[in-house]
């Protein structure tokens, strides 16, 4: 009997619920996560080629910077996406998403235009018509991923559910609806139609299939040209060696074909060689100025297995593609050819400085290439042939799915922290969904940024509440018998509600414009179970920079419930916003907001300065 489930029917009913969930969820909310943020976080810097060359003529994004603000209502906002490159201004993001939004940018101009709407790039048919084109390029890859299926002689009821599953049982999901203007779905695109064409390359070489490989090769290099370590797959789409060096023998037979192939990424890469020249008079540079790889130590098993973003704890269906290899062990060049891609392409990530990636569900650097996962997944599955094999594929993937949605659910209302997991964080929220687990998770450990210096503090201090220093703001201090250190505690309850805080003039802390990155820790001592549960670790500055006041607070504890009646350890890392006023008072300093009693001992700060900021306006 023909399965019901076909890709054709599955990428169909995809379409069908993706594109419902996009309108219901993104456009029609009226809180600001709604169609204002459609162009948000990193996808800003990905998009904002379009408004600054088409609308504004002007690559110094000045005035998209003005819109920004006013979209996001903060007038203190500053793009992390711009960088100084000499006298001038540069996009660190690479160009690609934008050439390949170029079309759903134009229709959303002509859409204002007749409506009579502002035609500035990020009112409502530019959110609406970006989401659209990220939708639009998702089932474009996936539709490439079924023909690769195809290619390798995938069973149909095999790839209608590797289709479901990848989109479904993935972060892919969530970064397609919640956060489409990042890369990734663009990228997810872009590899699957390179090795799509190039697969039909194989088959045929001509100079039409060579020309459609190498047009999607620049994409993939114009996009992120660290996923050119995709051209470590191309042996893999070979039957065996024989056809690998039979196929690279006659390639002297189609020379103007491989010339082709060559020119035509090396023309689409030129579009941003060609824009960094138009903004900085170079032809190259490295954009990610102060920012780069720590090749020496890549964090491998944390992007892997780490309860903070691991690949295998937020996305484990992804586990299957390991298994995957299973299928090809036989194949020497195919296991040879994917075993490298898969060590290579998860080094490069591993090493790039900040291995987790900011915030962010899972480890999302890995959504470039589920196709690839997919396609190992599909060539394990094939494998089984018995009867019911359809029910038995369904039966396995669905917990994945199911997970995967939970997840994304607990990560969009705040359950997940976005960028500070930990095993005992994790364990606390895992199939929680009360209201009560809400924003319940605190700490904060932020790694340093490329350019930090962590060999030479800039200022180190500790309070033991034993003396004054006049780097210290005191509270409520008393004797108590079992203090950690010395005799005294910083007491906190009802009354007293401030604890001693670090309080200095920016300007004796380092040379001033500066940014730091802070390490702290202190002892921390309930009288009763959750008696510190709402404080909170306060960041603040009467004018950071001239104009605003600053002010930001982090939950002490990790998790709501802790011992009582014993001495623990809080430690917090986190980089301050770039100070601009040396005048400004720098305070540091715990909040009693639940007004229980607890105490604090051994207060430590460390303060490391951002070598990069001088530099930077």
């Amino acid at each position: 009997m023909k399965s019901l489930l076909t890709p054709k029917i599955a990428l169909l009913c995809l379409a069908s619920f993706i594109l419902a969930f996009f309108i219901s969820n993104r456009l029609f909310r009226g809180d600001p996560a709604g169609w204002k943020q459609v162009i948000s976080s990193d996808g800003r810097g990905y998009y904002a080629y379009l408004p600054a060359l088409l609308i504004d003529h002007d690559l110094s994004y000045k005035k998209v910077i003005e819109r920004e603000k006013n979209i996001l209502g903060f007038p203190g906002y500053q793009p992390g996406y711009l960088v100084k490159a000499g006298n001038s201004t540069v996009n660190k993001y690479f160009a690609g998403e934008a050439l390949l939004l170029l079309p759903f940018f134009l229709l959303a101009m002509l859409c204002s235009f007749v409506a009579g709407i502002d035609i500035d790039g990020y009112s409502f048919f530019f959110q609406l018509f970006t989401g659209l084109g990220a939708l639009f390029y998702l089932f474009i890859g996936l539709h490439y991923l079924k023909k690769i299926l195809y290619f390798f002689t995938i069973k149909a009821s095999v790839i209608a559910l590797i289709i479901v599953s990848m989109l479904l049982g993935t972060n892919l999901f969530y970064y397609t609806v919640w956060q489409p203007s990042m890369s990734h779905v663009f990228s997810f695109f872009a590899i699957n139609g390179f090795l799509w064409h190039t697969c039909k390359s194989i088959s045929y070489f001509s100079r039409k299939n060579a020309a459609a490989a190498g047009l999607f090769l620049g994409f993939v290099l114009l996009i992120r040209p660290t996923n050119g370590v995709i051209l470590l797959l191309v042996p893999f789409l070979f039957r065996d060696f024989s056809d690998l060096k039979q196929f690279t023998l006659s390639l002297w037979k189609y020379k103007s074909s491989v010339l082709i192939f060559m020119l035509v990424p090396i023309l689409v890469f030129s579009i941003q060689l060609f824009l960094w020249y138009l903004q900085t008079g170079r032809f190259f540079l490295w954009s990610y100025r102060d920012e780069g790889f720590y090749f020496t130590h890549p964090e491998v098993m944390n992007v892997l297995f780490s309860f903070r973003k691991g690949l295998f704890v937020y996305t484990p269906l992804i586990l299957l593609a390991g298994f995957g290899l299973i299928a090809i062990i036989r194949k020497p060049v195919k296991f040879i050819s994917m075993l490298t891609f898969l060590a290579v392409s998860t080094y490069i990530i591993a090493s790039w400085w900040n291995w987790y990636y900011g915030d962010s569900f899972g480890l999302r650097a890995f959504i470039d290439y589920y196709g690839i996962y997919g396609l190992l997944i599909a060539l394990l599955l094939n494998r089984f042939s018995f009867k019911g094999d359809k029910l038995f594929f369904a039966l396995l993937l669905i917990p994945f799915i199911a997970l995967n949605f939970f997840q994304t659910w607990q990560y969009s209302n705040w359950i997940i922290h976005p960028y500070s997991m930990n095993k005992e964080k994790y364990k606390y929220v895992f199939l929680k969904s009360d209201s009560t687990y809400i924003n319940c998770l605190g700490g904060n450990e932020e790694i340093p940024s490329y350019s930090v210096d962590k060999l030479h503090p800039c200022l180190s201090t500790r309070n033991t509440f034993e003396k004054t220093d006049e780097k210290w703001d005191y509270g409520y201090i008393r004797s108590y018998p079992n203090a950690f250190s010395g005799k005294n505690v910083n007491f906190l309850d009802s009354i007293h509600q401030y604890s001693s805080g670090f309080k200095l003039m920016a300007e004796k802390i380092s040379n001033i414009p500066a940014t730091y990155y802070i390490e702290i820790s202190m002892m921390v001592y309930d009288s009763v179970p959750g008696a510190s549960q709402m404080a909170n670790l306060v960041f603040s500055m009467d004018s950071i920079n001239f104009r605003e006041i600053f002010w930001h607070g982090i939950l002490l504890n990790d998790i709501p419930v802790n011992p009582s009646r014993t001495w623990r350890k809080c430690t917090f890392s986190y980089t301050l916003p770039k100070i601009l006023n040396p005048k400004g008072i720098l305070k540091i300093y715990v909040w009693n907001t639940g007004k229980k009693i607890f105490m604090i001992d051994d207060f430590r700060l460390t303060f490391y300065l951002d070598k990069a900021t001088s530099l930077r306006d």
